[in-house]
């Protein structure tokens, strides 16, 4: 009883206190003792005294403790972000062999992002220092000055990608990240290896980063999903079929979708990395909206996905390998151009570069066989003529309209190729064809090709070759391939000869007949011309820089003739090509003319 009215008597005496302070009550900051006893209770007690005693010193920390009360500024992620993306060059990549030169010149500081696991069980490029890619942000004591070179890698250059968009994004100014497949790139072309005790960090306190901008990519990075982001065509292609919320973002600059197509898809946005801040208006409203980010091969879009990330956004993936990974998985794609081949180019080149109008002799053919490495011998004969008839050691048999169709069986394009068939003219239209897809050293046999091989006592095997070999040595345009297969498919019965006899005919029964000469001058001079109302003179060597002599309609009638029979057949395979479609050569050319008993005139010039 006596205590409790002790307690009253010191709760009277409080109140009367209280009231004859006066002013020194307000001074006192109200908000401290409350927030400060939550978290240390007993300095609050030890204080709480001094603040009543020294008004003075509360005036003077009170704007420091509403500080420490006040939400951190807000980071200006738009700012840093458009401060990356306007400075980037390359895209901030670094191939692994730049990256091997520049270790011997000038070191840059080298981050690996991957887990510490794997660098024990692969070991890291010596003199890298090992910060796992969620932990990045929560240990920048270890990370250089803004203005020192950085390289980031992981295991195959993804997580290196988000590293390097986080460090950009608080200050560092020269972050790459290594393409190439990162280490396992490093590794596959032979660059050196560190095992063992993995390296110490070792603070250096070199930068000082907003504190708002390190707070949000410590939320960003923490938040990384398992997988990293990664979402692969196939099941790209399954969630696009099962979830139509799904929203596409392309990434890609718009002269590359307009020269390469684009994912067809209901919710596609059309947003260039470069103007990625700059069009942030045209981003998904909702931040826990399904978005999958994808570009050329999957390093911008990582990026991007790695930006959506920081500004809160939940479910966003990057599409592994890009749109080039997605069209190469024979996945649909819209607004893909029809395939383009620059054929005056490819046979201008042809034209140019031909030595003896890509012939070979029996003779130099047989020393060439016992070389080392031998020509690759093509026989374009069809396999019924090769099991009556034999077939030259070694061969690989395609017959000639097919060509085209097995690109895989044939070798790189620098390999000398000896193209041969029955008598010497199909073997000079492969080889027309070979020549315009890439291929740059094919010559056709001559001499009567197998037949004269045969005649001159040449070996002969017996049967039908070995089946072909898958080499897939060369890559041709897939639109010169495309057009050559054209051509080939529709090589017609007979394959465009026409004898001396069957010409002589033509040009007294069609007047329209058009008769092209693709001999030198000097020959023309020299032995004068086939007469025929309707002749064109384009000499071989300069059949494609003079096209606009060629007849105007591609339903025309034409005849073509040489000296021989093999430059007319030369340029008879050019015209099939670009769509001409009934272009005939003259067996023999003009000397077979003229062996045959039909007239001749001399040249006149017109």
């Amino acid at each position: 009883m006596k205590t409790y009215k002790y307690f009253v008597f010191l709760l009277i005496f409080g109140l009367f206190l209280v009231a004859c302070g006066g002013d020194t009550a307000t001074d006192e900051p109200v908000a401290e003792p409350e927030t400060t006893a939550v978290e240390e209770p007993e300095e609050v007690m030890e204080e709480e005294p001094a603040v009543a005693e020294e008004p003075a010193e509360d005036v003077a920390e009170e704007p420091a403790e509403e500080m420490a009360d006040e939400p951190m500024a807000e980071a200006d992620l738009d700012g840093a972000f458009t401060t990356f993306l306007n400075g980037m060059e390359r895209y901030n990549t670094m191939s692994v062999d730049a990256l091997s030169e520049m270790m011997v010149e000038d070191p840059p500081f080298l981050l690996d992002v991957r887990e510490p696991s794997e660098l024990e069980e692969n070991g890291w490029i010596e003199g890298a220092v090992n910060i796992p890619l969620r932990e990045v942000a929560d240990n920048l004591q270890y990370l250089p000055s803004f203005d020192t070179p950085i390289v980031s890698y992981c295991g195959s250059g993804w997580r290196c990608t988000i590293a390097m968009t986080a460090l950009e994004a608080m200050g560092w100014e020269n972050v790459r990240g290594l393409t190439g497949g990162s280490f396992s790139a490093w590794v596959e072309a032979g660059y050196p290896v560190a095992e063992g005790e993995l390296p110490e960090l070792v603070a250096l306190d070199a930068a000082e980063p907003d504190p708002a901008l390190v707070a949000a990519m410590q939320d960003m990075l923490h938040n990384v999903p398992d997988g990293f982001g990664v979402i692969t065509a196939d099941n790209l292609s399954v969630a696009l079929v099962e979830n139509p919320d799904l929203i596409l973002i392309d990434a890609r600059r718009p002269e590359e979708v307009e020269e390469n197509g684009y994912i067809d898809h209901a919710n596609l946005l059309f947003i260039p990395l470069e103007q990625f801040i700059e069009l942030s208006a045209d981003w998904p409203a909702d931040l826990d909206a399904p978005i999958v980010t994808y570009c050329g091969s999957g390093h911008r879009s990582t990026i991007a996905m790695s930006i959506l990330w920081s500004y809160g956004y939940t479910d966003v993936h990057s599409l592994k390998g890009g749109f080039g990974g997605w069209a190469s998985g024979g996945f649909p794609a819209a607004g893909v151009p029809e395939p383009t081949f620059d054929m005056d180019m490819a046979y201008t080149t042809f034209l140019d570069d031909m030595e003896g109008y890509n012939t070979i002799g029996l003779d130099d053919l047989n020393l060439l066989l016992v070389e080392d490495p031998p020509p690759f011998l093509l026989d374009v004969r069809e396999p019924s003529e090769i099991e009556a008839n034999g077939y030259i050691e070694g061969s690989v048999n395609i017959p000639l309209r097919e060509v085209a169709d097995h690109i895989e069986w044939l070798p790189s394009f620098d390999t000398p190729i000896v193209s041969y068939c029955g008598s010497g003219w199909r073997c000079t239209i492969a080889l027309t064809a070979l020549e315009a897809m890439g291929w740059e050293d094919v010559r056709g046999l001559k001499g009567g090709s197998f037949s004269g091989w045969v005649e001159a006592g040449y070996p002969v095997a017996e049967g039908l070759p070995l089946e072909p070999m898958v080499l897939e040595a060369a890559e041709p345009d897939p639109a010169a391939v495309a057009a050559m297969q054209e051509m080939l498919h529709n090589v017609p019965d007979g394959y465009g000869v026409i004898t001396a006899d069957d010409f002589n005919l033509a040009l007294l029964e069609n007047p329209d007949l058009i008769v092209i000469d693709v001999r030198t001058q000097g020959e023309l001079d020299e032995k004068g011309v086939i007469e025929a109302e309707n002749w064109i003179h384009v000499p071989l060597e300069d059949f494609v820089a003079l096209k606009d002599q060629w007849p105007a309609d591609m339903d025309a009638s034409i005849v073509v003739y040489c000296g021989s029979g093999h430059r007319s057949t030369i340029a008879m395979s050019i015209l099939w090509a670009y769509g001409y479609s009934d272009v005939h050569s003259l067996k023999g050319g003009f000397g077979g003319w003229v062996e045959a008993g039909y007239p001749v005139v001399e040249f006149a010039a017109p």
